[in-house]
Parts: structure tokens; sequence; C-alpha cells
């Protein structure tokens, strides 16, 4: 007999206007950290931040981090909307996932290329 083939599931992907290309299932667990945690974070926004290692014993390693930030130190320029979740992205950041998407599943965010 022969196996079933299970075709993967399409992720359904959005480029934003300053570059970051991401799925639905990262910006919804935006919206939820941004909901579950926001009252503790009163003039702050979610910063998103990654970081890839060019040269040294890392070099090609990369990493990931969320966190909050004052409102008042991000510059306007560079603070977005994804979906209706308002967060950071340093310019850096934004090159740094450059042709790379963020999608969040089985509980982790992922940064494919």
């Amino acid at each position: 007999m022969a196996a079933s083939f299970k075709p993967a599931m399409a992720l359904e992907m959005k480029r934003h206007p300053c570059g970051i290309i991401y799925t639905k299932d990262f910006a919804l667990y935006l919206r939820q950290k941004e909901r579950a945690e926001s009252s503790r974070h009163p003039g702050e926004l979610l910063s998103l931040e990654y970081v890839r290692c060019a040269e040294g014993e890392q070099a090609g390693a990369s990493w990931w981090y969320l966190d909050w930030v004052s409102q008042m130190v991000a510059p306007m320029g560079q603070q977005y909307r994804i979906e209706n979740t308002p967060v950071f992205i340093h310019r850096q950041t934004k090159s740094g996932l450059k042709n790379r998407l963020l999608h969040f599943v089985d509980g982790q965010v992922v940064v494919k290329r």
C-alpha cells in the first residue's frame, strides 16, 4: 500500500511596509504577548531585536528577543504596528531580518531564511 502524502499547510505571509516578512501566527503571538503584559509596562512598547553574528567563533549564529522599551526612547520613525500591535524595530534589526520570515509555531518564534 502506498504511503499517503500530506501537503504542508501554506503559511499566510505578509510583508510589512518596513520590509519585515511575518506570518499571521507571528502577528497573533505579538498581540497576545502585548495584551498579557502591557499592563505591567505602562508607557512602553514591545521591542523586537534580531542579531546575526558575522564573524568569530559564532559566525552565522543568530538570536532574536522581544522585550519592552520606553516609547520616549524609541524613535518615532522606528515604531511600527504589526497588525494592530505597536512594536519598536531598530533599523539594524530590520536589516538583519531582510529576506527572512518571522513565524510562530509549537510555542516558539522561528526565523526562517
